[in-house]
């Protein structure tokens, strides 16, 4: 595997999702990192693990836990 990074305006969310598609369509994996400096280390894991989760959901691997289950807990 070949390591990518690309800086983009956030701005420019047209652009994120069309190299995201590219990126998915080649098998390759999008590993977001955000540039700010409000957002805690812990928060941005919980941020990315919450995006690896999300691609298991949609790719059928994980199954989601439906919104009336959530607040059960």
């Amino acid at each position: 595997m070949t390591t990518l990074t690309i800086q983009i305006p956030d701005g420019e969310s047209s652009v994120i999702a069309t190299i995201a598609d590219l990126v998915k369509n080649a098998g390759g994996e999008i590993n977001i990192d955000i540039d700010d400096e409000n957002l805690s280390q812990q928060e941005f894991d919980a941020l990315q693990e919450g995006l690896k989760e999300a691609i298991l959901i949609k790719k059928g691997i994980v199954k989601g836990i439906p919104a009336s289950q959530l607040w059960n807990d």
